[in-house]
């Protein structure tokens, strides 16, 4: 098999996205620089004797996997106007809505797109409404954080958010949650240390 072939497979198989998705993906991610912030050799012979020795492999996994998660995002998103037609409002309205940060959007190329998992979905897989309570939710979260933060948060159970088992707050919104816990939940989030 060719290299090519192998590798639409596998982002297939792994990702449900094609070569030329992940590649618009990669377009818009920072350029790594390991030079830019060298490590004295003081703070590289800590970090060995520690064993966090350099791994390029696990780095280079680790960006794989990141930008094949955020094309995933992207592809599986709805556009501005398949939100507008699902929710019955003005394509306008999305976009106030977008500024607002009421729903959650990621860029995607020169429009923007809205991630799946913030919608309740009809028959036909469209949007029908936005899950009760994520226009609260999203306000709180820091503006700056990554797609895959914002995806992780609402994928993950949160401790303070428990019904006989820890649940995500999509899942516990969805299940009639209070919206407070899930904006406690999602303020006693340390953003900058996950």
């Amino acid at each position: 098999m060719s290299t090519d072939r192998e590798l639409e497979q596998l982002l297939q198989d792994r990702f449900g996205i094609t070569t030329s998705e992940f590649v618009a993906v990669l377009k818009f991610l920072p350029a790594s620089r390991p030079w830019a912030a060298p490590l004295t050799e003081d703070e590289a012979r800590l970090l060995d004797d520690a064993d966090f020795i350099e791994d390029h492999d696990a780095f280079v996994a680790t960006g794989t996997e990141a930008a094949g998660r955020r094309a995933h995002l992207a592809v599986t998103a709805f556009t501005a106007d398949e939100v507008a037609a699902g929710l019955g409002v003005s394509a306008s309205r999305v976009r106030q809505k977008r500024l607002a940060r009421e729903l959650w959007a990621i860029p995607d190329g020169h429009t923007w797109v809205f991630p799946v998992l913030q919608f309740e979905t009809g028959d036909g897989g469209g949007p029908t409404r936005q899950v009760r309570g994520l226009d609260q939710v999203f306000k709180a979260l820091p503006p700056e954080l990554h797609p895959l933060a914002v995806a992780g948060f609402l994928q993950t159970p949160q401790p303070n958010l428990f019904q006989g088992r820890a649940m995500t707050p999509v899942e516990w919104l969805r299940d009639g949650g209070g919206v407070d816990q899930a904006l406690a939940a999602a303020a006693s989030t340390d953003w900058y240390t996950a």
